[in-house]
Formats: structure tokens, sequence, C-alpha cells
């Protein structure tokens, strides 16, 4: 098989890809695998296989066909309302299960496949069977191991738990390139890739932000995102309430469901807030976040090592409260991004609030603004996967 690197031609012919995406929101700047698949669409004519529901919104996402892909599928899955809950898993079980049955049933017609992880099952099953097919892999989470279960339901379930893992390991090691959003979830997968993989961490990216409102007078905690289980919610009201009186309020972007228990908390507790719903045009977005001094990364037991909503906020030249671990935690401490504080400890992230000042406000938004230009700016990442992509195909095929 002969891959011309100048234009994607397979054999004498336009090469085909197909993008097998759960998590498929072009509403999303930050989405990762809008952004491979925009990738692909340089090197192939590309056909997109995702679910008939957005995980972000929670509801059915806009059905159309667009530019750069070639043909946009939905496969009809479960309904969810929350990101823990066992109608979810199920959800993403009856998406894998059609998916793979897609992919049996037209597997000829592609030269390359792109399939995230998590989703195990779908993974394994797919680049397992892509036989002659160019297999990508993208690690965009690694489950079960950030998934915050219960340590007693671990334990009665434990077999299962290592299976679900080893599905993981046994996908990473059938691909031709393996992807992975961050530097810790790249060092867990590269132990099992293959001697011929080539293999590289590349993060989420995102668009810079911009606007023309002023930063609030009073210090202004953002929170952008899902409003459900995984985040600490909690310790930051009990953070925000021993804080003085009107000295800090929040603005919430975004829904879910916990929406009407956090608006219900901050109105009894007194606590200013400004309440913005769902926000993706981006000119009123960047309005909203950056009148703010400082974005909500807390979460509860959980490792995800890189969210979506950090890009975000570092977009926004916003510096970030965090209590994930893994690279974000290094990151901050680093680059001096925020500020890490422990998970359900509301006096150490009051403390943080607390010493909030103009002065070191300032210095860190130049720092997460310069840390954004570097490392986060989705077009030059977005160049970067392209070559890395087709220097790896032609490499494969020579």
């Amino acid at each position: 098989m002969d891959f011309n690197k100048m234009n994607g031609v397979f054999d004498g012919k336009r090469a085909r890809a197909l993008v097998l995406a759960p998590f498929f929101s072009r509403e999303m700047n930050a989405n990762r695998s809008v952004s491979v698949a925009s990738v692909l669409s340089d090197l192939a004519e590309v056909e997109v296989v995702t679910t008939d529901f957005d995980h972000w919104t929670k509801k059915q996402p806009r059905v159309s066909q667009n530019a750069p892909f070639d043909k946009i599928v939905y496969i009809k899955t479960l309904r969810y309302k929350s990101n823990i809950g066992i109608k979810r898993l199920l959800s993403h079980l009856l998406f894998s299960i059609r998916a793979a049955r897609y992919f049996l049933q037209n597997r000829e017609k592609y030269d390359i496949v792109y399939v995230t992880l998590p989703l195990n099952i779908l993974a394994w099953f797919v680049l397992r069977n892509a036989r002659t097919q160019f297999k990508i892999v993208d690690v965009i989470d690694i489950w079960p191991d950030v998934l915050p279960f219960p340590k007693l339901l671990v334990q009665l379930f434990r077999p299962l738990f290592v299976l679900w893992r080893r599905l993981f390991n046994l996908a990473v090691g059938k691909a031709d390139v393996m992807l992975a959003v961050s530097d810790s979830f790249y060092r867990d997968a590269a132990r099992f890739v293959n001697v011929h993989c080539r293999h590289r961490r590349f993060y989420i990216g995102d668009v810079k932000l911009q606007g023309t409102a002023p930063k609030e007078d009073i210090k202004t905690i953002a929170y952008i995102g899902n409003i459900g289980h995984l985040y600490d919610f909690e310790t930051l009201l009990d953070a925000m309430e021993n804080v003085q009186r009107g000295a800090v309020q929040l603005f919430i972007v975004g829904a879910g469901g916990r929406q009407e228990w956090l608006l219900k908390e901050l109105k009894q507790r007194g606590l200013p807030h400004q309440y913005f719903g769902v926000v993706y045009d981006q000119a009123k977005l960047g309005n909203i976040l950056l009148r703010a001094h400082v974005g909500f990364n807390g979460y509860l037991n959980t490792s995800a090592a890189f969210s979506y909503k950090a890009n975000t906020y570092f977009a926004a030249g916003l510096p970030i409260l965090n209590s994930m671990s893994g690279d974000l935690h290094d990151l901050v401490e680093l680059h001096s991004l925020g500020l890490n504080y422990p998970g359900g400890d509301s006096t150490a992230l009051q403390a943080i609030i607390d010493s909030l000042t103009k002065s070191n406000l300032s210095q860190m938004s130049e720092n997460c603004s310069r840390f954004f230009d570097a490392e986060l700016d989705r077009g030059a990442i977005r160049r970067e996967i392209r070559e890395f992509v087709r220097e790896s195909m032609k490499k494969s095929v020579l």
C-alpha cells in the first residue's frame, strides 16, 4: 500500500477515514475528537460516527452534515442525567456495540480508523478487527482508573474492573499511532504500545477568548461546565461563606443535574452569584469570563489530569483554583497558573481566596496567557498533530 504524503492518497485514490467518537461536540472549541477529525480531513475523506446524545448538554445534538466532514452518522443510545450513574455506563455500552457493528459492516471502505479511549470495549474490538487499516487511538481518559467509584464497589467488582482496564491495555497495543491529551495519560498508555507504534502527547487546545468587559470590583470566581456530582461545590460554597461577607462572588456558566441544588444553596447562604446558563457564543463567553479573576477547577476523587474547563479558563487568561491531581497540579505549581488546594478542604480554599490580591492575580493571569500561547493554542496543536500523523502514515507504509 502506497501513501502519498502530500495529498492523502492510498493506492492512487483519495483515502477514507472513520472517526469513532462518542464525545463529539462541534459546539465546543476545546473538543479533542473534533480537532483530530478536522486534522484527518486534510489527509482523507472523513466519516464520523457519534451518538445521538450530547454528553455535555444532555440533549440531542443539532443533527447536520458539516464540512470538513464527508458524513456524520448519529447512532441511537440511552439518555442519562448523571455522569456517574449506571445509566451512563449502559449508554456507552450500547453505543459501543452499535458502533462496532457499524464498523464491521463498512470496514472495507476505510483506509484509516480513529477511535478514542475511554470506551475500552469499542476501542479494543475495532482496533483488533481493523487488520488492513491505519489505526489511531487517542487516550482522552483512562477508565476505570479515573472514575470516582466508591472503594467498596471497586472491591466487590474487582475482577470486572481488572478486565475493563485490560481491554484498555490491549487496545493501545493494537495502534499504529497513539495520541494522549496529558503527560500522565501518555506515560500510562505508552507502557502498552507495540514496537512499531509512534506516540506523543498533544494537549486538547482551545481558541483564545477575547472580551471588552472590565474586571468585576470584587473577587470573582468563574465556573464553567457540567454542574454535576464530580465537582467540589460544597467545599467552594463553605469557603465562600467564610470569606468576608460580600468580598467574593461566583459566575456560573453551564448546566447539569445539580444545577437547581447549586443555585438554591447560593441563594439560601446569601452568596453573591450570577448564572448565565450554557454559553457557546465565543464573544459572549469571553465577556463573561474576562470579568472574573479566577476559574474553579475543583474535583472530588478524580485525577483526569487536564480538564476541558482548564483549557477554557487559560484561554481567558484566568488562573485556576485547582484540586485535580496529575498534570494540572504540577503545571499550576511549575508555571504559577493558579493555586492548588486539597479537595474537600474548605479551610485551605478559603485561605487561598483570601490570599488573592490585585498584584498576584495580575501576575498569574499573565502566566496563564503565556502558557496558553505556548502550549494550548488550538491552531498550533492541530498543525503539529497533522504533521505527526502524516509522517507516521508515511513511515508505516514504506
